[in-house]
Parts: C-alpha cells; structure tokens; sequence
C-alpha cells in the first residue's frame, strides 16, 4: 500500500512561474494592509475634528523624547502645525530674552518679504538674477556704511558677500587673512606652495572674542594667540599695543572686536591701527586689522559723532564682517562680510560656478541658502534710513541707560549698592546698547550672579550669566 506523502512547506509555484507566498506570509500580507488602511482611514478622519480629538496627539508626544522615526503615513497640516507651535512654546518667549542679540520683531510687510525669499536660492545667479542684484545693492550700502574705498575697476560694486550670519561672516575674512598670509610669506622665505601649507600661522585676538572664532582656529588650524583685557581696569578693552606686541612673522592678522557680546565695549580700532603701522614698518611685515562688528557694525555707524574712525577709513583694515540680524535689524540668520578690495584678499576665497548654467563667483562657505536675509536687510535699510537707525540707536542707548541706572539706584538695607556696573556705557569712546553688571561682593550675598540668572528666568525672562575669569571673582 502507498503512503501519502504530507504537503510540502515549499512557496507553491505561481501560474506565471514565480513563487507563491504561503498561507502564512499571505495572512501577513493582508493584516499589513488592514493595518496600512486602519491608519489612512484614522488619518482622514482626524482631519475632520481637532487635533486634541484626535488619536495623534498623544502618539506625537513621542517626538521630543528622543528616538523619533519617520510616519508610514502623513498627518493634517493643522494637526502638524498645531504639534510644532506647542512644543515651541515651552521656549522661552523671544520678546523676553535680552541675551542672544537677535532681532525679533517684524513688520506684517517686512515678514511677508522673508517668506518670499524662502523660495529663491540667492546662489542662483542665472535664475534669480535680479534677487542678486538686491543682494549686490546691500553689500553696496553696507560698504559705503563703513567707508570702504571706491571699487578699482570704476563698477561701483564693492566687495562682500551676505552670509548665514557673523560666524561665516568671520570664518570668511579669517581665510582671506590665511591665505594672504601664505602668499606674503613663501615670497619672503622663498618657499614652494607645498611647504608653506605644512607651516602653521596665528591669529591676534582679545580673549572677548565670539565662539565663531573657536570654530576659526580649530577648522582652518590657526593657532589663536590671546590678549587678555581686564574687566574692572578697562572695561575689557583690549590693549592695542599688547595686541600688535604679540604679533610674530608667522601672524595672518589682527582681530579688533567692536562691541563685545559681554559688556558691549569698543576695542580702540583706531589705536590698532596706529600700532599696527608701527609693527610692519619695524619688520617689513604686512599685517592687516579684521574687524570683528557682530554687535557694532550697524551700531557704530550712527554714533559716529561720538566715536574716532573704526572702519576702512583706517589703512589697515583690511576687512569688517557684521551681523544683520543683530542691530540691522534683519531677520536671523543675516550675516555680512566686506573687504577692502578685491585683490589679495576676496580673490582667494572666491569660486568660481558655472554648473547652475550660468557663471558667477562665490564667496561664502554655504552654496543654497534662502534670499530671505538680504531680502529684509535691504526692507529694513529702506524702510528706515539713516535718519530711523540713528534714531533707533539713541533709543536703544536711552533704554540701557534707564537700566543701568536702575541697578546703581539698588541698595541693601544698609545702603551699600547691590551691583557693580561692568559695561562700558559711559565710556568716552561710547558702546553697545547693552547693560552689563555683577552682585556687588561687599555686600556678603549667599547668592551669586548664575542664581540670579536663574530667578529671574522663573518669571520667564532669559538674561545671560557668564563666569569671570578667576583673578575678578568675588
């Protein structure tokens, strides 16, 4: 008698000769396709009703802990909207924080502007040609803002590029500096291409110098050489002399801060510049000034009455970046960097680009980027002019000084002062709108100045805390 034999456990052969699923991936198909179905049908249905009525807003609350992967299907728009603007508002409110230095306020006019240019890819030339002619036409202005000298080739065009805010701004001019720096010193020591890139080179610097210039010294390998100013003898303004003594052959520049992001005080460019001149002749050097205006470059300008020459009216300054988005009043993410001349200088760190199907240089380290910045930079360079930023400073001066004398009206029970003012707001040379002050170390407190920071972000404002170097603790 035969035996039967049992059914095989192998994929059945199709019809069309490829090989059958099993029952069993079969049902696993299927229960995948309820599965996908249950979720498209959940999906429409939240669209109907409110984001809190619907499934997805407990499923969401996952995103944010950490580990977030990517839907099988998408969710509504208001729904998405409504998840993003209630995350965000466990930020602190913008309006109420006095640290960052950005701009954030906007007119309806001037954010509609912004959201316009987040559809144009100012490194476009051959596609957006007008947008970067807008963006030529701020740099045009910005350079004339700091006197830079009229263009060589008779254009008209002065040289500069906007950029994704002062760090790239700084990095940028940092470049031009470095690679100035290895022309200048294979000529004068005879060197091949080769051996110069294997030497490594410095940079001159205040110890109050902005964490771009971190990224500076270790993305390009520049050697940072600090000078260090003291908070309560000079209000940290860096000596000029010091900075131009601690200058060697090997020195790509000098970088004078105007406007420290601690307590807003001017390093004297005009007196760098002076010791600078000293330094080169005595050497046969040819160092150059970059000055570093994040805070002040749109400042200073308008307080000109006040203040010596800071800016390309000096003939050692070779390049001056700023931030736009800061006291420009431009929207964040706005950067700006202009060098005196295009030779020796922008040449090196320019690109050229053709694959767009046109042809252009490019001197910024980001390719695509939204014409957002330069957008609103020119709104608001138009909408106020000079006459509305002068006023805006002397506003904004007004404002630091109501505060600054607020704190000094501050006692103890016993009338000792509660704070010591450190910013430079009274300085002959003028400053940032900023206030800068510590708890005063006579009077004994059992608090420091961090916990200060700290109560006063419980009623949700956000003022910056910072250490002081360990000589001028209390």
């Amino acid at each position: 008698m035969s035996r039967v034999s049992p059914r095989s456990k192998r994929p059945r052969a199709a019809e069309d000769g490829t090989t059958a699923l099993s029952k069993d991936d079969e049902l696993a198909a299927l229960r995948g396709q309820v599965a996908a179905l249950q979720t498209r049908v959940a999906t429409l249905s939240a669209a109907s009703t409110t984001y809190y009525a619907s499934q997805f807003a407990s499923r969401t609350l996952a995103i944010g802990a950490g580990g977030a992967t990517l839907p099988e299907t998408g969710l509504p728009a208001a729904h998405v909207k409504e998840f993003i603007v209630q995350n965000a508002c466990l930020d602190f409110n913008p309006r109420l924080n006095t640290s960052s230095y950005v701009n954030v306020v906007s007119e309806p006019e001037e954010a509609a502007v912004a959201l316009r240019g987040l559809a144009i890819n100012i490194a476009d030339a051959s596609v957006y040609p007008a947008s970067v002619k807008l963006h030529d036409e701020v740099v045009n202005i910005i350079a004339q803002l700091w006197h830079a000298p009229a263009p060589a080739d008779g254009s008209g065009n002065y040289c500069g590029a906007g950029t994704v805010g002062s760090t790239e701004a700084c990095l940028l001019a940092g470049l031009a500096l470095k690679f100035r720096w290895r022309r200048w010193y294979a000529a004068r020591k005879g060197l091949s291409k080769a051996e110069v890139e294997g030497i490594k080179c410095n940079v001159v610097i205040s110890t109050m110098y902005q964490a771009a210039w971190e990224k500076f010294f270790r993305y390009f390998d520049v050697q940072p050489i600090f000078v260090k100013p003291n908070m309560l003898e000079t209000q940290s303004v860096a000596n000029s002399a010091a900075l131009a003594a601690a200058a060697n052959e090997k020195t790509i520049g000098i970088v004078g801060i105007l406007g420290n992001h601690y307590n807003g005080v001017y390093d004297h460019i005009w007196e760098i510049d002076s010791e600078v001149a000293k330094v080169n002749a005595a050497n046969g050097w040819q160092l150059g000034i970059h000055v570093d205006a994040a805070s002040g470059g749109f400042i200073a300008p308008f307080q000109e009455a006040d203040i010596p020459p800071f800016d390309f009216r000096l003939p050692h300054v070779l390049s001056i970046s700023a931030s736009g988005h800061k006291f420009g009043e431009s929207c964040c993410g706005t950067g700006w960097v202009v060098f005196r001349q295009r030779e020796d200088l922008a040449e090196h760190i320019a690109v050229s680009v053709s694959y767009l199907g046109g042809h252009c240089d490019s001197m910024t380290l980001n390719f695509s980027r939204p014409a957002s910045g330069p957008y609103v930079q020119l709104y608001k360079f138009l909408r106020l002019g000079r006459e509305g930023y002068v006023s805006k400073v002397q506003d904004q001066m007004e404002v630091a000084a109501y505060l600054r004398g607020s704190l000094r009206s501050l006692m103890t029970k016993g009338g000792q002062p509660r704070f010591e003012i450190l910013d430079g707001g009274e300085h002959e040379h003028g400053c940032l709108p900023v206030v800068g002050a510590r708890l005063s170390k006579a009077c004994g407190f059992v608090y420091d100045d961090i916990d200060l920071q700290h109560a006063l972000a419980e009623s949700h404002w956000y003022v910056s805390g910072y250490e002081l170097s360990r000589e001028l603790r209390p």
